[in-house]
């Protein structure tokens, strides 16, 4: 690891810790003796985590045909790996809660991380790839490293606003150029020290450039192709002034039909809305 990056990911207060209910739930659905029940009482515990996610079982998210009443049945139709992922998902917006004001707005910055998690989700769906949910994480956590430069490192990142408005170059470059590493390699390093799948990290810390990912270039393609399309309909902001750099590289490995594109944009602006309202509480 990047000897600065280190020095900023064991800073004590840098890295946030996720919630106890996520690590229980985590443990529970990983542990082969526990049941649907189990489960469902440890979720239950938290009022917050449940109602999001029953909301989110009967949204256009799964658009399941009849209505999923209780965590139990979530965890039927959802499946147990697809729930937990979903927990995580649910859970990482309050881990952000009191972030430093001025530098980017905390709701359009997720407005565009759900975007991008959505549009993975819907591409993954549409390759039928097993578990869609880690697309939907990957790309909600695509950005997240950048919420912890601001954190800790606030004046740097002032700086490198402040220079991403007098240059044509992306915000990923310039952080590179003032911390000697971006938010994507912070990101990476915070699921690591999170101890997520390393197949998630991979997702976050490659996806500006998919071909030197360690695992699937397609998993990381998607996310590389959600990150441009949402940039390109302007759904949410990041900091970003540009549409991110696409990778004729990253369209090959993707597996997607240019023919498909239009079908995927339509569901992407048909479960926004919904899906922002949900993580978003705004309604």
């Amino acid at each position: 690891m990047n000897p600065k990056l280190e020095k900023l990911v064991f800073e004590s207060d840098s890295m946030p810790t996720l919630p106890t209910i996520y690590r229980k739930i985590e443990e529970a659905v990983e542990d082969p003796d526990t049941s649907f029940e189990d489960i469902a009482r440890i979720t239950i515990n938290d009022q917050g985590l449940s109602a999001r996610l029953l909301r989110l079982a009967n949204s256009a998210f799964y658009g399941y045909p009849s209505t999923v009443s209780n965590i139990s049945d979530a965890l039927t139709v959802i499946g147990l790996q697809q729930f937990k992922n979903m927990a995580l998902s649910t859970c990482i917006m309050g881990v952000f809660k009191g972030m430093p004001a001025g530098l980017v707005s905390m709701e359009q910055f997720w407005r565009k991380s759900i975007a991008c998690g959505l549009c993975a989700r819907i591409m993954a769906l549409e390759l039928r790839e097993a578990n869609s949910e880690r697309f939907f994480l990957g790309g909600l956590l695509h950005r997240v490293g950048r919420l912890i430069l601001f954190k800790s490192r606030p004046e740097a990142s002032i700086e490198i606003m402040e220079i991403g408005k007098t240059r044509d170059i992306h915000l990923h470059h310039i952080e590179t150029e003032v911390l000697g590493f971006n938010h994507a390699d912070v990101g990476g390093a915070l699921l690591e020290y999170w101890k997520l799948p390393a197949s998630l990290s991979e997702l976050v810390t490659h996806y500006h450039k998919p071909t030197h990912t360690r695992i699937s270039i397609q998993d990381v393609s998607l996310i590389h192709l959600s990150d441009f399309i949402t940039e390109a309909l302007g759904m949410g902001y990041t900091g970003e002034r540009y549409v991110p750099q696409f990778s004729e590289a990253a369209w090959g490995h993707s597996g997607m039909d240019e023919t498909n594109l239009p079908v995927i944009v339509d569901e992407l602006k048909r479960q926004y809305e919904d899906v922002c309202n949900i993580f978003l509480d705004t309604e």
